[in-house]
């Protein structure tokens, strides 16, 4: 075949290709889910209370919160994310573009679901909304028994959520979220973090000195900020010792004041 019938060809192929929108990737590219992000990926998981709720998110100047439920209650401009607890709360209906998956299902205190359970049950969660949030462990994503196991069942979810309380040490954080992404190639959001969880801050209510949690909040967040596959992070309140957010009156701690600064 003379050149110029080979260019034809060739020209002949690609206006098909294009035509049909074909598989190039261009058009493939196109073809992703696009997370929609807020303004600051700042959060907090808000145990809501009428009289503190809005307080609360004002205080902290927050670009999105949960509460570990479907629905809110609170008339706020701030984005809820919904999440689904547990297989219980499948029925429940929710909005918006994201949803969470179970909660801390390797926890008998928590969701404790097992594995087999949640793969028959997870297709009902991925269904809710257009961006699903992976189980969060209540031990470590990678090491434990509990997600390893889930994920053979090849499960369907968008970005990985990520639990964490191992101390004021923020290179700690990071080296385990570098892990976690390299493993899983997913965006993270890291839905709990703080030193201590709230059981072992009111046993240990002075473990940590308010400026270690402040140091802390200022090395993870600013981390957190600039790294492109953390979406969204947010603090848990143990409403204890010196990692709570606010003191008994409602008004901001010292680490409440660091966590609204950045």
């Amino acid at each position: 075949m003379k050149r110029n019938a080979w260019l034809m060809l060739i020209a002949t192929v690609v206006c098909a290709l294009a035509a049909h929108g074909a598989d190039t990737p261009a058009s493939a590219a196109k073809a992703e889910k696009v997370m929609p992000q807020p303004a600051s990926k700042k959060g907090i998981g808000l145990a809501e209370r009428h009289d503190m709720g809005l307080p609360q998110l004002k205080a902290l100047n927050v670009a999105w919160y949960y509460n570990w439920g479907a629905q809110s209650e609170l008339r706020t401009e701030v984005q809820f994310v919904p999440m689904i607890y547990s297989p219980k709360k499948l029925t429940s209906k929710i909005s918006g573009d994201f949803v969470l998956g179970y909660n801390e299902p390797d926890n008998a205190k928590q969701a404790d679901i097992p594995v087999k359970e949640a793969l028959a049950t997870w297709h009902s969660v991925a269904a809710k909304a257009k961006f699903v949030g992976g189980p969060a462990m209540a031990g470590h994503l990678l090491t434990g028994d509990w997600f390893p196991a889930f994920m053979k069942g090849k499960p369907k979810f968008d970005f990985v959520t990520v639990h964490w309380y191992k101390g004021c040490n923020a290179k700690h954080l990071i080296k385990d979220l570098e892990e976690i992404h390299a493993a899983l190639g997913k965006p993270i959001w890291v839905t709990e973090f703080a030193p201590q969880t709230a059981a072992h801050s009111k046993q240990e209510p002075h473990k940590y000195a308010h400026a270690q949690v402040a140091e802390f909040i200022s090395e993870s967040t600013r981390w957190m900020d600039r790294t492109s596959y953390v979406h969204r992070y947010a603090w848990h309140d143990p409403r204890a010792g010196t990692s709570a957010l606010f003191d008994d009156s409602g008004e901001l701690t010292p680490t409440g004041k660091a966590y609204a600064a950045h």
